[in-house]
């Protein structure tokens, strides 16, 4: 009997310290925007201002990112991820009409995030992932999104991720403030 409880305990030690689920993308706490201005429909902007990091160790693929609440045909063209590396600062496109692959993204094979984010308090450890994305929109005056829906596989599972980060392709140039039309709407989370 006293084997069997030893046993028992060891083994809810042993399991105690693992999650029981696939590695998950880090859910941000809080959302943001970006407005694109003086711009043309059917020409592809792209923009990395979001980041992906893991929860845990492990590894997910990205597999899709699509708009979420879309207006004035607004389209996800293409995504793609990137590590930030030391020194390197979050940003490598130069101007919202650079392609990602200009950018140094990769533009094919699978989409890896396999680290975890870094220490919250001292910033070290870990790497963050810049989301690439490339949009586009038809309406005459606008297109905007109020966030993006993240799928990935984790674990043989596929998962999704909401990312409330408000996106405007605005036809007009810069103004305060914006016209209606242009207005950055982000989808509410938690």
């Amino acid at each position: 009997m006293k084997v069997l409880a030893a046993l028992t305990v060891g083994l809810l030690l042993v399991t105690s310290g693992c999650s029981g689920g696939p590695a998950r993308l880090y859910e941000a706490e809080s959302g943001g925007g970006r407005g694109i201005y003086d711009t043309r429909p059917g020409r592809p902007y792209a923009f990395e201002e979001m980041t992906l990091c893991l929860d845990e160790p492990g590894s997910v693929v990205v597999t899709d990112v699509s708009p979420i609440e879309p207006m004035g045909g607004f389209e996800v063209l293409g995504f793609s991820v990137r590590p930030v590396r030391e020194g390197q600062g979050l940003g490598h496109l130069e101007e919202p009409t650079q392609r990602l692959a200009a950018g140094g993204y990769p533009v094919d094979g699978p989409m890896v995030v396999d680290d975890v984010c870094p220490d919250d308090e001292s910033g070290e450890g870990g790497t963050v992932f810049n989301l690439g994305i490339e949009v586009d929109y038809s309406a005459p005056d606008a297109g905007t999104a109020s966030g993006f829906l993240v799928i990935y596989e984790s674990g043989g599972e596929s998962l999704t991720l909401v990312r409330p980060f408000g996106v405007s392709l605005c036809a007009a140039r810069q103004q305060d403030p914006p016209p209606p039309e242009c207005e950055i709407r982000i989808v509410a989370f938690g």
